[in-house]
């Protein structure tokens, strides 16, 4: 295979642990983060811990400005859903007709925001599975095995679909391709909408929750006004789908939501992005979401009493 050029946009838990892997098999990889961020890496090394991969350090060529570098084959977008928008236009001067860009993010619309921004051509659609934690700014440890889920968002089956694949499967990253990307997306956002949010309200682990079957109607019924606005928008979500969400998580142990390890941090989490979302398209539709409300507004009143900023 010819020398393939990978942008990865954030050097977070996802970023370090997927750049790593593709760097490891021999990928032309950079790493883009804030000025600040890259003054405290470029100087050490990155470090991959895990007890389901290969430990593994390395030394990549990371920036915080892009407009030296040259036109990217792949780029993936490690951000935070609410950074999106911001980060977008920056992407502008490595992007080609060719690149194949794709959002390891949370939420329902970061696909959205990147297409209308750079070209519904170049996004690809993607659902991510991956528990990691940075134990410093450096160090990425991952506790359980990860998986990407992709496909064109127009759910047509494309050759690109399969260059990704053959470049993942290079990298020894599980994966695989989605004729119908649309509905794992709106599946993944159904479990982070209820289970991110409960995690981060009560400051418990999935494993907790799961066993504590007083809390399960309401997740339940979280996720099914989640199921209203994506059966309203096109998306048919089953019922049997929602069942077997529910029961995603009976083995997961002491494993965090990415919201409860945000406000662990005193980070702003991605509240907006998996449940003001839904909010916000109810209300267009004409759907009551009352579950779903409450638990946003006590999560924000939860938020301002540790002073964290909500977007």
């Amino acid at each position: 295979m010819e020398q393939v050029n990978v942008l990865v946009y954030g050097a977070g838990a996802v970023g370090i642990y997927f750049g790593g892997k593709l760097l490891k098999a021999g990928f032309n990889v950079v790493f883009v983060d804030t000025p600040e961020k890259v003054d405290r890496l470029k100087e050490g090394e990155l470090h991959i811990r895990s007890t389901i991969d290969h430990d593994y350090d390395f030394k990549p060529q990371i920036v915080s400005d892009l407009k030296d570098l040259p036109p990217q084959d792949i780029i993936l977008v490690c951000v935070k859903a609410f950074q999106t928008y911001d980060i977008a236009l920056n992407l502008l001067p490595v992007v080609k007709p060719s690149t194949i860009m794709i959002s390891l993010q949370n939420g329902l619309e970061n696909e959205k925001i990147l297409s209308d921004m750079l070209g519904k051509n170049l996004v690809i659609g993607a659902v991510l599975f991956f528990n990691g934690e940075l134990e410093d700014d450096a160090t990425v440890v991952q506790k359980t095995p990860a998986n990407i889920v992709f496909g064109e968002l127009d759910h047509q089956r494309s050759e690109r679909e399969e260059q990704l694949s053959t470049i993942f499967s290079r990298a020894d990253i599980n994966h695989r391709i989605s004729n119908v990307i649309s509905h794992e997306i709106w599946k993944k956002l159904i479990w982070n909408n209820a289970y991110n949010a409960v995690s981060a309200l009560t400051q418990t682990t999935l494993g907790q929750i799961h066993h504590f079957e007083g809390i399960l109607p309401t997740i339940r019924k979280m996720m099914h006004e989640v199921q209203q606005v994506a059966i309203a928008e096109g998306v048919e979500i089953s019922d049997v789908t929602i069942d077997e969400l529910i029961n995603l998580n009976t083995d997961q142990g002491d494993v965090k939501t990415s919201m409860l390890k945000d406000i662990e941090a005193n980070r702003m989490p991605e509240l907006e992005s998996l449940v003001g979302v839904i909010i916000s398209r109810a209300k267009k539709l004409h759907i009551s979401t009352p579950v779903n409300q409450t638990i946003y507004e006590l999560i924000q009143l939860s938020l301002k009493r540790v002073n964290i900023k909500v977007n």
